[in-house]
């Protein structure tokens, strides 16, 4: 555990600084979205996805060793991977032919199947799988950092622009359906929003733990709010509160950042639940 004045001084490095930044613009990206994905009850989507970036990441990779991309376009083949899962999801749950927790399984199971084989042939790539499941938020560069703020840009853009269609289709599909909206396109469109999300969130807190931003947030705010504005609105708050105190106690108790955040998103939960029960 470090002293306070050593905490100062920390906060001052370039590397904190980064690390704070992105923490932010992640906090605010994965709240919103959280959301409406906690509303139209697909949750677990985000433990699919986050595996099946995990197998794009790997394959990515993979291609890399055998030479035919570059390094820094691995990333670039999750998040290709990530929208083409996102999209195989949503036609399996819209499908009705199989339980929607049971589309997601098989979607997580192939994304980790797959990312052990090409692990396993790649031995290891040379990089550190560590970071990747748990998060390296301290490592991030400034080029991620862009990259996260044009993501932020366009998802903060989209919900705008159908702010009322995914609203009504998020609270109710039927009668939404009959008022002529195509439903479909929106489950669709919060679906592939998602993957973006966690390929952008992985340097923050991993593959394992990203699912915890799209779903904490989003849960919280909707126990204190009392319309679906309000909970637009608070979620990111919340987002941002979790996300940064979780960074600056990881580095207070020198511990790994990823974990830290989600454990202190679910700390706010269960405070905000039991003050609501005691007020209640």
């Amino acid at each position: 555990m470090i002293t306070l004045d050593s905490l100062l001084s920390l906060l001052s490095a370039d590397f904190i600084q980064r690390a704070l930044i992105i923490s932010i613009i992640i906090a605010v990206l994965s709240s919103v979205l959280s959301v409406f994905v906690v509303l139209k009850r697909i949750s677990l989507i985000g433990d699919g996805l986050a595996h099946t970036a995990f197998g794009g990441l790997a394959l990515g990779f993979f291609l890399n060793l055998l030479g035919l991309i570059s390094f820094s376009y691995a990333y670039w083949v999750a998040g290709v991977i990530v929208v083409l899962g996102s999209v195989g999801i949503t036609k399996a749950i819209r499908s009705k032919r199989i339980a929607s927790d049971a589309a997601v399984a098989v979607f997580l199971q192939l994304g980790l199947a797959s990312a052990a084989v090409l692990v396993s042939i790649g031995h290891g790539f040379g990089i550190d799988l560590e970071s990747l499941l748990f998060g390296s938020i301290l490592l991030v560069s400034w080029s991620q950092i862009f990259v996260a703020l044009f993501v932020l840009a366009a998802i903060l853009a989209v919900i705008f622009l159908f702010f009322k269609e995914l609203a009504y289709v998020t609270f109710d599909e039927t009668q939404a359906r009959a008022s002529g909206i195509r439903t479909w396109l929106f489950d669709y469109l919060i679906s592939v929003l998602a993957g973006i999300v966690i390929i952008a969130s992985i340097p923050v807190v991993g593959v394992l733990l990203i699912s915890a931003l799209l779903v904490l947030p989003g849960l919280t705010s909707i126990q204190v709010a009392r319309s679906f504005r309000q909970t637009i609105i608070i979620s990111p708050l919340l987002g941002l509160v979790t996300v940064i105190l979780g960074v600056l106690i990881s580095i207070v108790l020198d511990a790994e950042p990823g974990g830290t955040i989600v454990l202190t998103g679910l700390a706010i939960l269960a405070i905000t639940m039991i003050t609501k029960k005691i007020i209640g």
